[in-house]
């Protein structure tokens, strides 16, 4: 057997439960918990403001990105007035609209498999491309990083201010059911 194999498949099962999990999380009702909405909110800030300022060195990446993120706000706010509410056992949940959800989770599929596509390509072609850096034969590689970091940001936006909307609406209900 390959030794290279078990890291690979780790990483595969790794990436089938996180789809399982985002899946998961568009269909069905979610509980409406004030923690949990707030650890999102900074987790993809976080980490969206990480790309965003790694896509922010190139002009053509920053318009992209500008533009990824005003996609993902408009798509929140047109999930927010489809998602429906409801308070089961003096508990309030939700339930996000599963279409939006599975778009911006479409997108992002889309786009992880392209970079791994993108860097399964660039490690066969490495043998040819020794003495250049990378992306030095191809002019035109550093505009399909431009795209694909906008893309990552539709999701990145769209949950943040998803969840910043929920949360502004938890915190608009009285206090007996915010627990």
């Amino acid at each position: 057997m390959n030794q290279g194999f078990l890291p690979i498949a780790l990483i595969v099962l790794i990436f089938l439960f996180g789809i399982y999990k985002r899946a998961r999380r568009n269909i069905g009702l979610q509980r409406l918990s004030q923690g949990y909405l707030l650890f999102r909110i900074i987790l993809f800030t976080v980490v969206g403001l990480i790309f965003f300022i790694e896509g922010a060195i190139h002009p053509i990446s920053l318009v992209s990105n500008i533009v990824g993120i005003m996609i993902g706000a408009i798509l929140a706010y047109y999930a927010v007035s489809s998602t429906t509410f409801e308070q089961r056992e003096g508990k309030l949940y939700y339930r996000p609209n599963i279409w939006i959800g599975s778009l911006v989770t479409l997108l992002f599929l889309l786009r992880l498999i392209y970079r791994f596509y993108e860097v399964f390509e660039n490690m066969s072609l490495k043998d040819l491309q020794k003495q250049q850096p990378y992306g030095a034969g191809n002019p035109f590689s550093s505009l399909s990083h431009s795209w694909s970091s906008g893309l990552i940001l539709i999701m990145f936006a769209y949950y943040i201010i998803y969840y910043a909307i929920l949360l502004k609406r938890l915190k608009q209900l009285p206090e007996k059911l915010r627990n």
